[in-house]
């Protein structure tokens, strides 16, 4: 079969067998993108220093770093060699970067080499791309190129280099990546192109779920995604219509449980340094020393202000912090969002730091290069970037050189998406730019919005990271948006 138009002015469809090369091809590009930038053939690639995280998924797999102390963080680099035995702990981290870590293990006795999983990270974009190459594709030969705007940050290494890690993050960034290569998809097809949309939808489904079940708190990615699903339309006719929502139906229910055990797993392990972090380096923080009898706590407690769990001085062992942060965590995180609550001016000024820290996305304080296995891990590790210390944070902050661009990008972009109501029939093209505009910016304030509250300012460099890279899909649809009014048959 030949090569077929969609219409006046649409650009040739490609026959199936040559989308299916334009698929691979795109997909190998993709995957060679983040090999480059990650630097894998060459032996010593750019990844990511461990800060601790990294062991909640790894030491359940039975991999044991070969250093001196068989830690891997804070090694003043990145720890690649390790040993393959016996867990040493009694559970991973339930999360969907451990099913990467375990394919990368399989069939590897005795040692294992970080970078096999930066291999697996190339192969899985590549796959992700390819299949959006092919949807798109649909669409017209060169409609494809809208997959430039998710794939192109994969270039920057303080978004790739996490593939390079034990970290929950790069899944993360995977499925944000598989919702965005689905939603442009979606953006250069039309609902009669059935098989090529409802391909996108589902990688649009698949993307959120592999999102939400790394880390509960990259749970927006997931509500992203369903709602692109259930407000897309394929075709015009049942059962055809219903195809959108019922993709939506499916991820809910898929990603329900595993997203429920992640999160009792993080309250049973981790509840009582998340609810410290929430008192100490946000709400105290913010509301001042005087808030401490609204959150049932003494006046000495204003003393641990801005001090987070893990890298602040010696934890207190005092009967109010026993009782209110080990006893009664429930009640004590309840009095602190209800105490911001109170002041709306509080929550814009926390979601606005939230904001200025993805200007850090780099995280230097993470060094990139090899480490150091002689050298014993601190216990203290980084209190600057980590945010675990005010005056640091406070210092990071202002060192920052934009500091009102995240949040300006963000409300240029909403108001985009909420002005396509009155003109997107005069230039429909120009107005899916911004409602992909729209839809990066919002989503990246809820993962803003769910690592502020779900951790304080504690390592919310690290925290908003995700949202940094859809900050970036975001200003590039912005500039599409633009582009696309000035290009001639804009309203195409």
């Amino acid at each position: 079969m030949g090569a077929v138009t969609t219409g006046a002015g649409a650009n040739d469809v490609p026959t199936g067998r040559h989308r299916v090369v334009l698929a691979v091809g795109a997909g190998v590009l993709a995957a060679s993108v983040v090999v480059l930038t990650l630097g894998l053939p060459t032996g010593r690639p750019v990844g990511v220093e461990d800060n601790g995280d990294g062991f909640r998924l790894y030491c359940g797999l039975g991999l044991i770093p070969r250093t001196v102390d068989r830690l891997a963080a804070w090694k003043g680099g990145v720890v690649t060699d390790f040993a393959v035995g016996a867990p040493i702990c009694g559970s991973s981290t339930p999360s969907s970067a451990t099913l990467v870590l375990q394919a990368a293990v399989l069939g590897h006795d005795g040692s294992f080499a970080l970078t096999t999983v930066g291999w697996w990270y190339a192969v899985l974009v590549g796959v992700v791309v390819g299949v959006a190459a092919w949807a798109a594709s649909a669409g017209g030969l060169w409609r494809t190129a809208v997959l430039v705007v998710p794939v192109a940050p994969l270039a920057l290494a303080p978004f790739t280099r996490l593939f390079v890690s034990t970290y929950a993050e790069p899944a993360g960034l995977l499925g944000a990546l598989a919702v965005a290569c689905g939603v442009a998809g979606v953006m250069v097809t039309r609902r009669a192109q059935r098989r090529a949309r409802t391909v996108a939808l589902v990688l649009v489904a698949v993307g959120g779920a592999v999102a939400a079940t790394a880390k509960p708190a990259y749970l927006p990615v997931l509500v992203a995604a369903v709602v692109v699903c259930a407000v897309v339309r394929v075709g015009r006719r049942r059962p055809w219509r219903v195809v959108g929502p019922a993709i939506a139906l499916v991820a809910v229910v898929l990603t329900a449980w595993p997203v429920a055990a992640a999160v009792t797993f993080q309250n049973q392990v981790y509840e009582g340094a998340n609810v410290h972090d929430v008192v100490f380096t946000l709400a105290l923080t913010e509301l001042g020393p005087a808030a401490t009898s609204e959150l049932g706590l003494p006046p000495e407690a204003a003393a641990l202000t801005g001090d987070g769990y893990f890298n602040a001085p010696p934890r207190a062992t005092a009967d109010w912090w026993v009782r209110a942060i080990r006893d009664e965590p429930d009640a004590t995180r309840a009095a602190a969002y209800t105490a911001l609550a109170r002041d709306p001016a509080v929550l814009l000024r926390a979601v606005g730091v939230g904001l200025q820290a993805t200007t850090g996305a780099d995280l230097p304080y993470l060094a990139a290069g090899p480490g150091d296995v002689t050298r014993p891990s601190p216990p203290g590790g980084d209190p600057g970037w980590s945010g675990a210390e005010q005056p640091e944070l406070h210092f990071v902050l202002g060192a920052t050189r934009v500091p009102w661009l995240p949040t300006a990008l963000v409300l240029l972009a909403l108001g985009a998406a909420v002005s396509t109501v009155a003109w997107r029939r005069r230039a429909p093209a120009c107005a899916r730019w911004c409602l992909a505009a729209g839809l990066g910016a919002a989503t990246a304030v809820g993962l803003v919005v769910a690592a502020v509250l779900g951790d304080g300012y504690f390592e919310v460099f690290k925290h908003v990271w995700l949202a940094a890279y859809l900050l970036v899909l975001t200003g590039l649809c912005l500039l599409g948006a633009l582009a696309r009014l000035a290009l001639p048959g804009s309203r195409r």
